[in-house]
Formats: structure tokens, sequence, C-alpha cells
């Protein structure tokens, strides 16, 4: 009973598939008497259950474990492809079947062994491995608990299985509800949530934020050419370049199309040092751009049009004005020429 107490308040903790396999090797070891225990997970490859993995063991059979995983040979390998139990009183007689097993399995002095597939909707999810020291029959009393333990956590092991898979769910649901499908960058959505955060870190700290609006130049002739396909190898290179240049506490977003946003924290306040890092975020963004992007057999050469506005916390400092202004400046460097960059200073004309 104290078993299967240990499994149910894994359960109730909300332990996840790999706690509840370990919690059930603990328990095995605890409740039966055996000299090792272990425990196997069954993994999902190539849509096949089959594939047996090492994950708990009490005693000292963690070599024989290790074993069976390496070379997916051994008790544990056919209780899963039998989903039945598997029964050995002597394992010496086994070499024929599972040599390297067997001998791994004597080599620790263990020489009897029992795997009892974790079984439910007709999938075998892991097993449960017991090793005694001594060759000879198995209890009956024995291998009934091993099964009961093998039933309450398989039972839980599936409500965690479950319960993983329903909140990977909902956080894919909600990384595709902020991010580009194309590129994997933050949306709109995300980018004014990360500048409305930006904008209230300045007013703590003094420090001013740059927002870097990048508009491809002839990105319409890539498409007219190369098709949309070719486009969006164009865009996820140059996301994957623009990236590589970005900070750990930047945020690099896909607005739409061929616009791209960089938004640049804790940017220096004082004239000097504020000029030298917009000149330096300036530059890394043009080298990101600076070689060729290869579609197939053709290169291209791609430049952007960057507009850039550095600010300090203001009445008017929101997302929207701040890439309203973003923008704006985008739109002067873009009747320069492909490749221009225009900065608006506004910490400049805030203290003028």
């Amino acid at each position: 009973m104290q078993a299967v107490a240990r499994l149910s308040a894994a359960a109730t903790r909300d332990a996840d598939a790999g706690e509840m396999l370990r919690e059930l090797c603990v328990a095995a070891a605890r409740a039966i008497p055996v000299d090792s225990v272990g425990v196997m997970e069954v993994e999902l490859r190539d849509g096949r259950r089959d594939t047996v993995r090492f994950v708990a063991v009490e005693g000292r059979v963690a070599p024989a474990e290790a074993v069976q995983e390496a070379l997916q040979l051994g008790p544990c390998h056919d209780a899963v492809a039998t989903q039945e139990v598997v029964v050995v009183d002597d394992l010496g007689r086994m070499h024929d079947v599972w040599g390297p097993f067997v001998t791994t399995a004597l080599a620790v002095e263990v020489h009897a062994v029992v795997a009892v597939p974790l079984l439910s909707r007709a999938v075998v999810w892991g097993t449960l491995d017991m090793y005694r020291r001594a060759a000879g029959p198995w209890d009956e009393h024995d291998l009934e608990a091993a099964r009961l333990l093998a039933d309450v956590a398989v039972s839980y092991l599936v409500m965690a299985h479950d319960r993983d898979e329903a909140r990977a769910a909902r956080r894919e649901v909600e990384h595709r509800a902020l991010h580009d499908q194309l590129t994997g960058l933050p949306n709109r959505s995300l980018l004014f949530d990360r500048m409305a955060h930006a904008v209230a870190a300045t007013a703590r700290t003094g420090k001013a934020v740059a927002v870097a609006f990048l508009d491809l130049d002839g990105f319409k002739g890539v498409n007219d050419s190369l098709g949309h396909a070719g486009g969006d190898v164009v865009l996820v290179e140059v996301s994957r370049r623009l990236l590589s240049t970005a900070r750990t506490a930047d945020t690099l977003a896909r607005l739409a199309g061929d616009e791209f946003v960089l938004l640049c924290e804790d940017i220096p306040s004082e004239p000097e040092p504020r000029a030298r890092a917009v000149r330096a975020l300036t530059e890394r963004l043009g080298r990101a751009l600076g070689e060729p992007v290869h579609v197939g057999g053709t290169s291209l050469p791609v430049t952007a049009s960057i507009g850039v506005v550095v600010t300090r916390p203001d009445a008017e400092s929101s997302p929207d004005t701040l890439l309203h202004a973003a923008d704006s400046a985008m739109y002067e460097a873009k009747a320069h020429g492909p490749g221009a960059v225009v900065v608006h200073d506004r910490v400049e004309s805030l203290s003028a």
C-alpha cells in the first residue's frame, strides 16, 4: 500500500512521465523483495513505440539496463514486443538469446529477472524490470505485486503523458499566436509587448531605446522572378542573419512581408556613447545584409532601407508612436536609395 501511495502522491503533484517512472522504480524496490529494480520507457520513433530507453535503477543493474537500451535486446525488449510478462528463473540459460545482456547481468551478480510491461490502451509505455541475485522460481505473490504496481503506475503514467501533451499543445498555440510562422520570429503582438516593457524599463534606468525598422529593397522583384517559395528562402535567410546581430536582450520581429523591426534596449543616454551604440547597431545590420543570398543557382544581392528612432521615456513613447517614428525614418531612407539609413534621435529633441 505504501508503494501505491507513493505513486498516487507523485500523480497528485503533477509529476511528468519521467518522474512517474522514477517513482515506480523506488516504489517497487521498497515493496518487493528483490535485489535490484530497473525501469525502462518506450519511446515513439518513426511512428512506432518499440524502442526502450533506460530511465531509472535501484541497485546494481545499471550496466545491464544500459545494454538493453544500447542493443535493444533483453527481457524488457521482449516484454514490449509480446506485451506479456517475461519471467526468467535462470539467466545462465539465456546466453543464446540475449548474449551481451546475460554476460553483463551475470557480471553484476544477478541471475534471475522479471520484466513487466506497462500496458495501457493496447500500448506498452515502459517496463518494470526486477532482478534477483539467486537463480530459482519466482514467488507468485511477488509477481502479482509487480503487476499491481505496473497497473497503477501506467494509469498515472498515461495521465501524465496526456497532461504533458495538452501542455505542449497549449504552448504551441501560444507560440503560434505570438510568432511569425515562416521565420519563427516574434510577430507584431509580441513586439508591441516587448516595446511596452522596454519603454517602462527606461523610466527606471534612464537608458534609451532604439527601434530599427528594415524594409528589404526590391523584394517584389524577388517574388516575381523566383516565386513566393524563392522569396520565402530569402526571408528566412535574412531573418537568420539579422538575428545573429542581435544581443541577448534585443528583440527581432517580422511585421509582415519583407518588413523587420529590431528593438534594442539599454542604449546609453549620454550623447557620445549613444551615438556610438546606434552607429554600431546600423553597422551590424549592414554587415548582416552584405553578402548575397543564394536561392538554388541564383545569387541575389540583398539590401534594406533602415530607419532608426532613438528615444528616452516621455508621454509619447508608446509602441505605436515608436514604430510609426521608425517607419517614417525608414521611408526617408527609402527615398535616398537602396541600403540607406536614417536615424531620428528623439533624445536630442527632448533635451533641446
